[in-house]
């Protein structure tokens, strides 16, 4: 892994504009609004950036099923002081390996609900693990990284996408000091920080905690989804959860700032199953059913007084869930719903069912379960 980029200060020109069509759930992208193709590549010998980086515009038009605007996104990247253009993680390591971990706003990205994440990764030549359910407070992060986040006994990853604090409990205190701790564990890896929709007045504290992280880390990057979460058609009419064009929105607005993964390892890209499912907090049918080990909807214990798991009060939209399983054995997913789960906290339009009804797979050699 390289050394650390420079420090992202403000939000500069560098610009990619998509048109995304608000498609049926079942409808996969087209491959015209995959992410913007990057910047040339740092990575070893192929070539150098640029001192500046000039707009791009790519404009992708995808014919929607339903009579239903697109959606037009702007997504800026993060500018260094002295203006250009920071490292894109793909730019930053050697290997591919992303661990992504957060509510049910990644939920409904995740493989047994549409894929959207791991198609549009995977595509760019990313391998990752979406661990995320419904209704998580950050210590969710915290359990989720001494299960999956082992480097000492072979289970690391190259970078990571970290979107927490959609259920916040109202202390800034409590939630800052569980973030970063997460946060520093993961350094020198470079980590996308997404900041979270202000439905409530305090999680402007959410996003004060998330900017003092980027100002603070030199391997954290702020993604500011609460900005883009404002464009019209992104949102479901709760204000906090992703509709269908807003899936595939956040998707773009992750797979733009990792950029493309090392050239020699696109051909090993995966979907790897996560081990995180639990959908009880908004589906209490599921309890237990995901994994070993579930997680039921109460988290783990001894976390900061700030974080936990939120049970059955789960205010982030979307639609993942699963047991806490061990990395000695994956966990299979959930069985499929021909019903959406119903959001408790506050009501959203829902995430479409789960579509990963295959058997599960062996569990991947190259993650050290």
């Amino acid at each position: 892994m390289s050394g650390s980029p420079p420090r992202a200060r403000g939000w500069g020109a560098f610009a990619l504009v998509g048109l995304l069509a608000a498609c049926g759930a079942t409808e996969a992208a087209s491959p015209g609004s995959a992410p913007p193709a990057a910047p040339p590549s740092t990575i070893g010998g192929v070539g150098g950036l640029p001192e500046t980086v000039p707009s791009t515009t790519i404009e992708t038009v995808v014919e929607p099923e339903v009579s239903e605007p697109p959606v037009q996104i702007e997504i800026t990247l993060p500018l260094t002081d002295e203006g250009t253009r920071t490292l894109l993680v793909g730019e930053q390591v050697e290997g591919n390996r992303v661990l992504l971990i957060g509510d049910s706003i990644l939920a409904s990205t995740s493989r047994r609900y549409g894929r959207e994440m791991c198609e549009a990764l995977n595509a760019v030549g990313w391998t990752i693990e979406l661990n995320a359910e419904p209704g998580r407070f950050v210590d969710f992060g915290s359990r989720v990284m001494r299960q999956r986040f082992d480097p000492d006994n072979g289970l690391d990853w190259d970078a990571a996408v970290v979107h927490l604090g959609s259920n916040y409990r109202g202390d800034e205190q409590s939630f800052e000091e569980e973030l970063n701790e997460i946060l520093v564990d993961l350094a020198p890896r470079p980590t996308l920080l997404l900041t979270v929709t202000e439905i409530r007045t305090g999680w402007s504290e959410v996003n004060d905690v998330v900017a003092r992280a980027g100002e603070s880390l030199d391997h954290v990057t702020v993604v500011d989804w609460a900005d883009i979460a404002e464009t019209p058609g992104v949102l479901s009419r709760d204000g906090q959860h992703p509709g269908d064009a807003g899936e595939d929105v956040l998707v773009e607005l992750i797979a733009t700032n990792l950029g493309a993964a090392p050239a020699t390892l696109s051909a090993d890209a995966e979907c790897l199953r996560s081990r995180f499912t639990d959908d009880s907090a908004i589906r209490p049918d599921t309890r237990g059913s995901a994994s070993s080990g579930s997680s039921g909807s109460s988290g783990s214990s001894g976390s900061s007084g700030s974080s936990g798991s939120s049970g059955g009060s789960g205010s982030s939209g979307g639609s993942s869930g699963g047991g806490s399983a061990t990395t000695a054995a994956p966990a299979t997913d959930p069985p499929s719903s021909t019903s959406p789960p119903a959001q408790t906290d506050p009501p959203a339009t829902q995430p479409p069912p789960p579509v990963d009804t295959d058997p599960p797979p062996p569990p991947p050699a190259t993650d050290g379960s």
